[in-house]
This record gives structure tokens, C-alpha cells and sequence, in this order.
């Protein structure tokens, strides 16, 4: 059997890659429109940098890190975006820069976990990040600006969700209440939200088990819990999404499933993806750099999976189509019209036209309309003998069949005026 692909692991080609390029051009566009500068870390960290920040007992680290053990180093392939970034920050002290940053990366990620419709072992995650700044206008400028990636690719049929992890203090309250609702309920909960019980039980509130679905219902809200503070700043999110015109639900089950999260917390869902209903989410966590030995760093973010925004573009009918053929065919008859066209293919593509020349030097014309229609070419430029003698070529309209006449010596000037006026008559 010939040696396949990974399970999990898919290669882009074709049309579903043009796709691809089209709608990460968009998101490149949108995060920049918003200030936001790019960032890459390695695929490759040691394996402390998630081990001590996302959680040595999160199923993440148990069960789903690709690790590498090379002499006395530990290492992971990177399963998330923002544990990376944060060690990126404090390595090159990104935050000592003045006022608030704004970073975004796009980048693949990698988790053994059984693969399904929008979920691969390798997967894409577009991020935002904003550091320095812990006000609520920084949680709703991230929300608003993921809204906005969304609806700049046409994509209406999502709702945002979010809700306050409250502040240390409110926590500390709200964990006291879950343990006292939850512990009589032990026996009757998943062995997930069992584990969870004892080194997070908030997080049992984002149980998907059926056998966890009663006690979630009627577990205590962390709204009753909150201090004057952190009441305070959700209040202000809240309002500056209203401002902002993004329609928002309050959810109290949004916890976000890594422990690093406090304050705002957010999802965007999709009734589109089935069971997998998560489109992108995130949430303010000041106090993650506080696992590397630093001092908290106001800091609020976002991911977005690419596998999952494709899957809703598809549903939607708002996936891009992909890009026609080139502009221009060129078509030698001969030798010595070929060796014309060679350098002058060249020359056309180095100013910026899409064409296409096929290095078979015996074709007749026939075939090379042929394959003119077959590679989707909006207009051809035909080479005999004669017209090198002449000093012209012929350029043929391949829609309606009209043509041409066209100095050699012009011949970029004279597609790119074609090309232009087809522009501007589209």
C-alpha cells in the first residue's frame, strides 16, 4: 500500500486550497484594519510552557500532546497559540513596550485526539492577542473585532455568548458554592466531571455528558457570586458591545475549558456545525504570565479555527470560488514563435498578468485553442510565422471570438490596457 498521510493530518491542494488562501487574505486584511501585528513562535516549545500554564492534569497535557524526547530535552508540538505567545512575550519583554499591544498569529497546531468533522490532529488557528491593558474596552474590542472577521466573510447564521469568570476573589466564593451543590451529586456525574470535582469544578459546568446535564442545570450561577469589581467590569463590556453594535447572549455556562481564563469569557457558535458548534472564543487571562514566574500581564485574546470557519462558510454558501483561469493564453505556432514567447511570458508575469505558455513547441492551432478553452484563459495571443515577419500578434477574445492585432514590441502595454478595461466593465 503507498504510504499515506497522517490520520488527522490532510494536504491542501486545488480548488479547496485557493479557498483556503482567499479567506486567510480576508482575516490577514481584517486583523490588520485593526492594528493588530503579526507574530509567529515556534511549532516547537519546551513542553513546560503548556505543561505549567494550560495544566499538567488538562486532557491536553495528558492525553494529547505530541512530546519528543531528545537527549535532555523535553519538547511539544505546540497545542494551542497563546501559552506560546505569552513565553514570546515575556522572552523579548513585549510587554515593557509602552501602552496597550496588539499581535496576531496564524499558525498549525497539533493534538492526538480522534479525529471528526472539524477537528484534525493538525489543525489552523488564526489568534488575537492584546496586552497591556486590562480595561473593559480591551474585552470588547477583541470580541468586536472577531465579530468583524466573521461578517467581513459574509458568515450571519452565529451567536456570541459570554459571561464573567469574575476576579480571584469571586472565584474563590463561586468554588465554595459548586463544591457544596456538586458533592452530593458525585455518584451520579460522568468520571470526567469526577476528576474535574477536584481540581476544577467550574469547568464541570462545560460538560457535554448526558449524565451531567441535571446537576448543571441547577448548579448556582457565578453572577451571585461577584464582587463589586468584576460585576462592574462586565457591566462595562457588556455596554461597550452595545456600543459597538455587536449582538451578544449572556451565557453562565461559557467557562472556557483551559484554567488560565478570569473576567470576560466568550464564544462564537454556529448551529451550522453540528455537534461541534464552537466557532472561535477566548476570554481575559491576566494572570497566566504568573506561571512562567512573572508578574500578571493585563492580557485578552481569541482563537479561531480555520477547519471549523471553513466548514460554516461551506454551510453558509459563503464559501469563495475559486479563481478562473489566467488571463492570458499564449500561443506559439512554431519555433520561432515559441522562441518569442518564452521570454516574453517571463516578462508578463514579472509585471503582474496572470499566463500561461505550454512548453510543447509543435502544437498546431487547433490543440492550443483547445487548450486555451480547457485552462480557462479569458483571451489568447497567437504566433505564427507570418505575424513574427509582420511584427504583430493576434489577440483573441475567447468569450465572444473577436480579435486583433497587436504590436510585439506593445504587447504588455497593450494586455494590461485589456486587462483594465475588463476591469472596469465588470
Amino acid at each position: 500500500m503507498a504510504i499515506q498521510s497522517i490520520r488527522g493530518m490532510h494536504d491542501l491542494y486545488g480548488a479547496e486550497m485557493s479557498a483556503w488562501s482567499a479567506v486567510e487574505k480576508l482575516v490577514h486584511k481584517t486583523f490588520q484594519d485593526f492594528g493588530y501585528k503579526e507574530i509567529r513562535t515556534p511549532v516547537l516549545e519546551k513542553i513546560e510552557v503548556f505543561s505549567q500554564t494550560v495544566g499538567e492534569d488538562t486532557d491536553i497535557v495528558q492525553k494529547q500532546m505530541y512530546t519528543i524526547d531528545r537527549s535532555e530535552e523535553h519538547l511539544a508540538l505546540r497545542p494551542e497559540g497563546t501559552a506560546a505567545f505569552i513565553r514570546a512575550v515575556i522572552q523579548h519583554q513585549l510587554h515593557r513596550l509602552p501602552g496597550a499591544q496588539r499581535f496576531y498569529y496564524y499558525l498549525p497546531m497539533y493534538r492526538y485526539e480522534r479525529p471528526q468533522k472539524g477537528r484534525q490532529r493538525q489543525f489552523f488557528q488564526f489568534g488575537g492577542e492584546l496586552i497591556n491593558d486590562a480595561s473593559p474596552e480591551a474585552d470588547a474590542e477583541i470580541i468586536a473585532l472577531l465579530d468583524q472577521i466573521y461578517k467581513a466573510l459574509g458568515l450571519k447564521q452565529y451567536e456570541v455568548r459570554i459571561n464573567t469568570l469574575g476576579d480571584s476573589e469571586s472565584r474563590a466564593r463561586y468554588r465554595k458554592a459548586l463544591e457544596d451543590h456538586f458533592r452530593p451529586l458525585l455518584g451520579q456525574l460522568s468520571e470526567d466531571s469526577k476528576a474535574r470535582f477536584e481540581r476544577a469544578p467550574m469547568r464541570i459546568l462545560d460538560s457535554k455528558h448526558d449524565a451531567d446535564q441535571n446537576a448543571v442545570k441547577k448548579a448556582p450561577r457565578i453572577g451571585d457570586y461577584l464582587t463589586d469589581s468584576a460585576k462592574a467590569h462586565f457591566e462595562s463590556v457588556k455596554r461597550r458591545l452595545k456600543q459597538a453594535g455587536v449582538a451578544f447572549i449572556v451565557d453562565p455556562l461559557i467557562v472556557r475549558g483551559l484554567d488560565y481564563y478570569s473576567l470576560t469569557a466568550f464564544e462564537f457558535v454556529s448551529d451550522q456545525l453540528g455537534a461541534q458548534s464552537a466557532l472561535g472564543g477566548g476570554g481575559r487571562y491576566d494572570g497566566l504570565a504568573e506561571r512562567f514566574g512573572e508578574k500578571p500581564i493585563p492580557a485578552v485574546g481569541f482563537a479561531l479555527g480555520m477547519e471549523r470557519l471553513m466548514l460554516a462558510l461551506e454551510a453558509s454558501e459563503k464559501m469563495p470560488k475559486a479563481p478562473g483561469g489566467p488571463f492570458l493564453y499564449l500561443a506559439p505556432l512554431g519555433e520561432v514563435a515559441f522562441e518569442r514567447f518564452y521570454p516574453l511570458s517571463l516578462a508578463l508575469k514579472r509585471s503582474g498578468l496572470d499566463c500561461e505558455l505550454v512548453y510543447e513547441k509543435d502544437k498546431n492551432l487547433k490543440w492550443q485553442l483547445k487548450q486555451a478553452n480547457r485552462c480557462g484563459a479569458q483571451y489568447a495571443l497567437l504566433l505564427g510565422e507570418e505575424e513574427v515577419a509582420k511584427g504583430v500578434a493576434i489577440l483573441k477574445n475567447m468569450s465572444d471570438g473577436g480579435q486583433k492585432e497587436i504590436a510585439l514590441d506593445h504587447v504588455i502595454e497593450e494586455i494590461n490596457a485589456e486587462q483594465l478595461k475588463q476591469a472596469h466593465s465588470a
